[in-house]
Formats: structure tokens, C-alpha cells, sequence
């Protein structure tokens, strides 16, 4: 584990006044809103920063909600009302970067309303070798990225997060619902619920990483390799419910879960 002497010094040095954290429930946002918290000692306020959208899991929102309450902050959620309001509308290659852009743009926003110059996020050492087009957008904000600046990997991540006994430890990497769509493919609002449901269906079996891409009437699942045959036992199950949902066609893929299966 990573000196925690070293990372709680560090921290100390930038929560010196209000501070934001933008915070998606996310494994490496939770550490930054955790450590941040620890260095305010309740002298300075922190907030976190939570962009929802039509695009962003259901789910993630109640995460993010519980754990904020776990870490007994308030959870401040920032509305982007439709992925026109932003130009991603077409899913756009460079979505991740417009999205990034106007979300960071929000926050800090709400920094001059609420009179808070820093904003720190999650960015760590491995995001640095996966294709990560939102940095260039974090970068312009002048945001901080307080895990990179310490040269953390995702390893240390989970385990300071183990080090307080916070389930994020062991929470997979998420994404947005735009991420199950080829890019140039509309982004309306209803087909983004419809993956969102689906997605939600499939994990009460107990999926822990799940995927519902979407080809126009092709329902195509990715889970982790080990779960496939698990798909393949719900398979009656799981067909019936997606076609219920507008699907004609459902497919599993047998490489497995892939991040940025769609880039």
C-alpha cells in the first residue's frame, strides 16, 4: 500500500480552503472525496460534484447517493438536461471530450456561485495508458488530479480505499450509457433508457460487470468471461425480457467484456 503518511500530507497541502470534488462514485473519485474529507477535518467545506444526464446509469446516481451518505457529505448533482445541449447528440468521436468539457465547465461554475476556486478529480497513473479523450477536457478546466500528482496506480487505489473499509474497494469501473452506441448513432433519450433497463435487468442475476450494446435491433451482452455461462443458463430469461424491451435480436459475445469495445 502506498504511504499513507505521504498521501494524507499531500492532501493537506491543497484542502487548505473550500474545495470541489467531482465525484462519480467511481472507485478513484471516492478516494479523492474521502481524502479530501480527512484533510478538511471539518475546517474547510468540500463538495461533491455529481454531473447527471440522460446518459449517465440510473444506478451510478444511487451509488453515488449512498456513498455520499456513507462519507455523511452532501452530494450536490449538477443536470445536463440532453446530449444536444452539449452537441453529442450524433455521438460524436469526440463525445468523451464534449461531455467532459461542459461537465467540468458546470462545476466550475458552481464554484463561482459557491465561491470555490479548486476542484479536484480522480484521474490516476493507469488512465494515462487507456484511451481517456476526457483529459484533454480536465486539463483545460484546471482541475486537480491529486491521485496522479501522487503517482498512483488503480492498485493503491482499492487498497486505501480497503485501508478504510470502503466497499468502492472492490466497485468495477463504470461508464456511460452513450459508451453502448457506435458513434454517428443518434443518442435519443429513449433508446438510453432502454439500454439502462436492460442493463439493470441483467444484473439481478448477479452480473457484476455488464454490458448492453446496442446495433439497432441487435442486443449484444458483454460480461466478464467467467459469467458467461451464467448468461447462458438465464438465456430463455434474459432473451425474452430484451425483445420485451424493443430488441429483435440478442446476442452474447463470447470475447467477453472489452472497456471501449465500441471506440
Amino acid at each position: 500500500m502506498p504511504d499513507l503518511k505521504t498521501v494524507l500530507s499531500h492532501f493537506d497541502t491543497i484542502v487548505t480552503e473550500p474545495v470541489m470534488v467531482a465525484f462519480s462514485g467511481g472507485a478513484d473519485s471516492v478516494l479523492v472525496l474521502k481524502l479530501a474529507l480527512e484533510a478538511s477535518r471539518g475546517r474547510v467545506p468540500v463538495y461533491a460534484l455529481y454531473a447527471d444526464a440522460p446518459w449517465m446509469p440510473r444506478v451510478a446516481l444511487a451509488e453515488a447517493e449512498q456513498i455520499a451518505r456513507d462519507l455523511q457529505v452532501k452530494l450536490e448533482v449538477i443536470n445536463i438536461n440532453s446530449p444536444a445541449s452539449i452537441g453529442i447528440e450524433n455521438n460524436p468521436q469526440d463525445r468523451c471530450y464534449r461531455c467532459k468539457k461542459a461537465i467540468f465547465k458546470a462545476f466550475m461554475d458552481f464554484g463561482q456561485t459557491h465561491n470555490v476556486k479548486i476542484l479536484l478529480e480522480g484521474t490516476q497513473l493507469d488512465d494515462l495508458t487507456k484511451y481517456r479523450p476526457g483529459l484533454k477536457a480536465i486539463a483545460e478546466s484546471g482541475a486537480r488530479s491529486p491521485l496522479k500528482e501522487l503517482e498512483l496506480h488503480k492498485s493503491d487505489v482499492r487498497e486505501l480505499l480497503a485501508h478504510w473499509g470502503l466497499s468502492a474497494a472492490k466497485k468495477p469501473s463504470g461508464s456511460c450509457l452513450a459508451t453502448r452506441l457506435p458513434y454517428g448513432q443518434t443518442l435519443s433519450v429513449p433508446i438510453l433508457k432502454q439500454i439502462d433497463q436492460a442493463e439493470n435487468y441483467l444484473r439481478s442475476f448477479g452480473f457484476k460487470v455488464i454490458r448492453v450494446r446496442s446495433h439497432g435491433d441487435i442486443a449484444r451482452i458483454e460480461t466478464d468471461l467467467e459469467h458467461l455461462s451464467l448468461a447462458l443458463s438465464k438465456r430463455a430469461d434474459i432473451v425474452r425480457e430484451l425483445k420485451s424491451l424493443g430488441w429483435k435480436y440478442v446476442t452474447l459475445d463470447l470475447e467477453g467484456f472489452r472497456s471501449g469495445s465500441m471506440d
